[in-house]
């Protein structure tokens, strides 16, 4: 069923000032103390011209997109923004709407201008909307308008000085379309689900050395950017030998990320009912990555279990009786001595213990954090990496650097994968894991 969602904002406020003055280096070449003279300029009416004619030559609003046409389902980019070389005061008296789409918002609380030219000219810009949609219908999706109300203030020349002019004037963005096309169809693609982006899957059981009819879980986790919203738990293909129950997730996601960028983590509960050897095989997560335009099946590898016999109950019944003879008395006091000058000797040996640990911990955490700083470094330098060749090479380097460290042990699996990425990109140049592959480290690393 299409959802039909409609997300309206209160008024923003976007006060254009001309006393602004900055120094930092812009697109085009202009800065912003450049543009603010410019606005001065621009407020001043000769007696003979039209304040309208002003206004649409030197104040609109537009919509951007990052493509004019998508596949259903694949994350798109819009945002709306307000062009000025005008001093004015404007707020939102429409914000846009989008039928038939989710939305995921970016819109943020700063109000950032920057400058952009246009047509020659350096326009000051803010951002008025800026969201994620995912269609959810196919054919021409029209784009929700934005309204402005502004006041535009002028200087008129005249022949003895200048008359102050305030224009009220609405603007709207001209209307946009993006075409949604069908995912394209592929009789072996079974299990495809809707999800688009870039994504890998690993897979790990909580023990691997199980007691029968005793808990055990499942856990599978997909990591990437993309449609996580389409996401559904991937189909496991049990063994008869195993019960399994009803999946939990949970997901971490960069919502201010284009795409949305994070992992999502699916929990199953399982037992296994019988002793001896167990194989969960490989499991298939299938997604459509939009940039090759192809299916890509993304597959864990099998997960082995040795399943031992369960550990019988005690039957306390069969206990032996309790010794009630006056004789035995004798074992209470000697019992008791035993047990003072167990206590005094483990005293000792305690405290001996107590200095070895606390020195222990001590180098232990400063070898974490030294360990730690140089591979932040590390990561930083990797960053600042422009080659996409040099960068893969440079990252699996580092990648090597972590496996053989015990500080990040546990990402083991996903620093396996993200290996395999960086060969993908160094052998395959028509695919690009840049982002994918700096995001996960520092997800990782800090």
């Amino acid at each position: 069923m299409v959802k039909y969602l409609h997300i309206f904002f209160c008024s923003i406020s976007l006060a254009i000032t001309s006393n602004v003055i900055a120094q930092q280096q812009v697109k085009g070449g202009a800065t912003t103390s450049n543009i603010d003279v410019g606005i001065e300029r621009e407020s001043i009416l000769l007696p003979w011209e039209d304040v309208n004619k002003r206004i649409k030559e030197d104040m609109f609003v537009k919509v951007e997109t990052n493509k004019k046409q998508c596949y259903l389902g694949e994350p798109l980019l819009v945002t709306y923004k307000l062009y000025t070389r005008l001093q004015s005061h404007s707020s939102i008296a429409d914000a846009p709407t989008f039928t038939g789409c989710s939305v995921v918002e970016m819109t943020t609380n700063e109000q950032k201008e920057e400058v952009e030219t246009v047509h020659g000219k350096p326009f000051k810009t803010y951002i008025i909307r800026k969201v994620q949609l995912f269609p959810l219908q196919e054919g021409p999706l029209l784009l929700g308008a934005a309204t402005l109300d502004n006041e535009v203030g002028f200087y008129r020349k005249q022949a003895d000085g200048y008359e102050n002019i305030t224009q009220k004037v609405k603007l709207t963005n001209d209307p946009v379309s993006i075409q949604v096309l069908p995912v394209p169809t592929d009789s072996s693609q079974h299990v495809f689900t809707g999800v688009i982006g870039k994504f890998f899957i690993i897979a790990k059981v909580n023990k691997t050395v199980d007691t029968a009819n005793d808990n055990n879980s499942l856990e599978l986790k997909i990591t990437g950017n993309g449609n996580f919203m389409n996401m559904a738990c991937p189909t496991v293909l049990w063994p008869a030998t195993i019960q399994s129950y009803e999946p939990q997730s949970s997901e971490l996601l960069d919502k201010l990320s284009f795409p949305v960028l994070g992992q999502k983590v699916y929990n199953i509960p399982f037992t296994c009912k019988k002793v001896g050897e167990t194989v969960i095989p490989p499991i298939t997560f299938t997604y459509f990555d939009a940039d090759a335009k192809k299916y890509v099946s993304a597959i864990t590898d099998s997960i082995h279990i040795t399943v031992k016999p369960e550990i019988p109950l005690i039957d306390e019944t069969k206990l032996s009786p309790e010794i009630t003879n006056i004789e035995y008395l004798w074992i209470i006091p000697a019992v008791a001595g035993v047990v003072g000058l167990l206590f005094l000797l483990f005293s000792v040996k305690k405290k001996k213990k107590a200095v070895v640990k606390s020195k222990t911990i001590i180098e232990e955490t400063i070898y974490k954090e030294n360990n730690e700083a140089d591979f932040k470094e590390a990561l930083t330098s990797l960053l600042s990496i422009g080659d996409e060749k040099a960068f893969y090479a440079k990252a699996k380097e580092l990648i090597y650097q972590l496996k053989e460290t015990t500080l990040y042990e546990t990402e083991s699996a996903t620093l396996d994968k993200l290996i395999s990425l960086c060969n993908e990109a160094l052998y395959t140049p028509i695919v690009s894991n840049k982002d994918l592959i700096e995001n996960t480290l520092q997800n990782i690393i800090h």
